[in-house]
């Protein structure tokens, strides 16, 4: 039950009160809507209301007497019932009274008259999302909270992951910890905080919060890898790094690290625990301290770890792949990128690997230039909404707007060999920009590191990319799944979408190829014609004078690719951007758990294990996972040390036992399920 669907309709008003609101795994519940986001007890209303919308609910054949459930008070701001509403609604409840009669009730009796007449009801299904078309401002104002709101998701997450293997070698679970840990960070999402609607104290408030929670998630989360590190054999030639991976697929990623060494060294060699060389850069080495910085390409396996040996050495390194760099142009094996020098836009973005150009000229009139591909393009909107300024950003904020086309200086800041950043600078009015377009040697993600000085009033900052794909639908990630929306504008419900909600990724494809824009901390997005945009910063003035006034960092990703967005597995480029591997500096030792190791594996690779932690009630661990491609499957879950399995429900309430191979659970999954896995295991004999 919500109110709030109907209490502002711009383009189109919702159909139903009563309806079945299906989700992409064919699961629906019966949901219903109040009529106003804040009622009043009036006779004439309650009856217009109810003679209204009871054929709705009960269907033009019903012959009984149709119910009505309203919601009473000031709601919003108040204080709950008037004096007034009161009076009207005893008034109401005389035995006199034919039309609209009224009693007072709950929620649940109101629904459990429902459940009688159902057999006997034609209730509408209603299979998409509930989209308001109102207060579309709330996915990006107060970038600086929903940037540490979405760290401190991911940093608690794994710290459960961690926590809950150093379970199994004997550390006690941090359950309490962990829960208080959770319930200040959920504070955070009240919905006057984490939309950025509330005024400036709130985000003092909740800095200091998440901060905090995001010290206790890193205290677990250390704690828990030094208990896991002193098992593991870490004997080998040179000082041994851990390199962690907490998301359930073996990954490739460029990372910064830091080892001290024993001594001063003028270069580095890597190995891996095989002794096979692995590619590394030198950064930086302190002279004082021997405390050496460097890139790797780390493979860790599926939520396992990786060790890699540094040693001295004063031979030049010879990756097995590099980036190749010019004052404008990057390329990998991957994709070649090309940058114009005036309008600092990305005027190329090749796909190798498809022979494809993503990039195209906008077809939109406020996509960019039409006569030439200008991606990377900031555009500044102006955003004065009608009401609400922190909530809302209106359908005509496209008319006056400026395309940040012409750049105060492009620059080739690193050149490889594995990785290459070419820095773009632009400003606007009070503010400055600068963009670290950023390609690394073996993997096919761009990213775009970007810092703003931003100092605005009522202006929308977006970035643009005018695409070679074409398609009528954009797709967007959602919690457990995607959903796919309009790129045109021809329908009343269509203009409507013109600002829209996303997680991790949204995505144009075509049969040919296709373009993912992830992000690591923004959630406001737009699909238009041949164009995807993202939301990166706004000013409102109310009630926060001064939100979003300042210095922000953040990065958002290119991932150009052949075909659609599935068999490319955007999702897991998603979740790669956003959660980083953990790295630590490991003494050398014997240890019963090898260099080497996955703590669980998965099969297919159409599933995300999201949650890894102990249960509520008692010792076994929960492993939570969903089906992202619509593909029914038998997953199949390698984990030490399985005694028992138990197909269970959101609330790790025991469904149905499993089975599978030996250290092994074969779960039967629909298509998009969200599947909890209950797993009892034998104590670890590695401690």
């Amino acid at each position: 039950m919500t109110q709030k669907l109907l209490w502002a309709h711009e383009f189109t008003t919702f159909p139903y009160k009563l309806f079945w609101w299906q989700s992409p795994d064919g699961s629906r519940i019966l949901s219903y809507f109040p009529h106003d986001y804040a009622g009043n007890i009036e006779a004439p209303s309650l009856a217009k209301d109810l003679s209204e919308w009871a054929p709705s609910i009960y269907g033009t054949s019903f012959k009984g007497t149709p119910e009505m459930m309203h919601l009473y008070g000031v709601g919003d701001h108040g204080g709950g019932p008037t004096r007034t509403m009161l009076d009207n609604a005893v008034h109401l409840m005389s035995p006199n009274v034919v039309f609209p009669r009224l009693e007072f009730s709950t929620a649940t009796a109101f629904f459990n008259d429902l459940d009688k007449e159902l057999p006997s009801m034609n209730v509408p299904v209603w299979n998409d999302e509930l989209y308001f078309q109102y207060h579309r401002g709330v996915f990006t104002t107060q970038a600086d909270t929903k940037q540490r709101i979405r760290l401190t998701e991911e940093k608690l997450l794994d710290a459960e992951k961690l926590a809950s293997l150093a379970m199994l070698y004997g550390r006690k679970y941090p359950q309490d910890e962990l829960e208080r840990a959770w319930k200040r960070l959920l504070f955070d999402d009240f919905h006057d905080i984490f939309p950025g609607s509330g005024i400036a104290v709130n985000y003092l408030d909740a800095k200091r919060n998440l901060d905090d929670v995001q010290r206790v998630a890193a205290d677990i989360t250390r704690e828990s890898l030094q208990e896991l590190a002193a098992r593991i054999d870490s004997q080998g030639e040179g000082t041994p790094l851990l390199v962690f991976n907490t998301l359930s697929w073996p990954r490739t990623e460029l990372i910064e690290a830091e080892v001290q060494l024993p001594g001063p060294a003028q270069n580095i060699a890597v190995s891996d625990s095989n002794g096979k060389p692995a590619d590394g850069q030198l950064l930086s080495v302190d002279s004082a301290t021997h405390q050496a910085r460097f890139l790797l390409l780390a493979n860790p396996p599926s939520l396992g770890y990786a060790t890699y040996f540094v040693r001295a050495t004063t031979l030049p390194g010879s990756p097995h792949t590099a980036v190749k760099a010019t004052d404008n142009e990057l390329e990998n094996d991957f994709v070649r990128l090309k940058i114009d020098a005036k309008s600092g836009c990305i005027t190329s973005l090749f796909d190798k690997r498809s022979g494809t150009e993503t990039l195209a000229p906008s077809e939109t009139d406020t996509g960019g230039p039409r006569t030439f591909a200008c991606g990377n393009l900031l555009q500044a909107f102006h955003d004065k909404p009608k009401q609400w300024d922190a909530w809302n950003i209106d359908a005509t904020f496209e008319e006056q707007h400026w395309d940040l086309a012409t750049a105060d200086s492009v620059e080739l800041l690193e050149r490889g060999p594995l990785r290459a950043i070419i820095r773009v600078k632009k400003h606007f009015q009070n503010s400055t920009f600068v963009q670290d377009i950023t390609m690394y040697a073996g993997v096919p993600r761009i990213d775009v590191k970007m810092q703003a000085d931003w100092h605005e009033k009522h202006v929308l900052l977006k970035v643009a990319f005018p695409l070679s794909a074409h398609s009528t639908k954009a797709t967007y990630e959602i919690p457990f799944g995607s959903i796919e929306r309009p790129t045109t504008r021809n329908t009343p419900a269509e203009r409507a979408e013109f600002e829209v909600p996303a997680l991790h990724w949204a995505d144009i494809s075509d049969a040919a190829n296709g373009f993912s824009l992830l992000n690591d901390s923004k959630y406001g997005y737009d699909g238009k014609g041949n164009v995807l945009r993202l939301s990166l910063l706004r000013s409102p003035e109310w009630p926060d004078p001064h939100a979003d006034e300042g210095h922000h960092e953040f990065t958002y990703s290119l991932y150009p690719h052949s075909s659609g967005w599935k068999n490319a597995q955007t999702v897991r480029r998603g979740y790669e951007l956003n959660y980083k591997l953990i790295t630590m500096q490991l003494d050398q030792h014997q240890g019963s758990l090898p260099a080497q190791y996955s703590f669980l594996k998965v099969e297919p690779d159409n599933v995300v294990v999201t949650a890894l932690k102990k249960a509520e009630d008692d010792n076994a661990l929960i492993v939570r996972y969903f089906d992202w491609a619509g593909a029914k499957a038998e997953v199949k879950l390698a984990f030490p040390g399985i005694k028992k399995a138990a197909d269970s429900d959101l609330m790790e309430r025991q469904i149905g036992i499993l089975a599978g191979p030996s250290g092994t659970v074969v779960v039967p999954t629909l298509p998009y399920e969200i599947k909890t896995v209950k797993l009892e295991t034998a104590p670890s004999e590695a401690k």
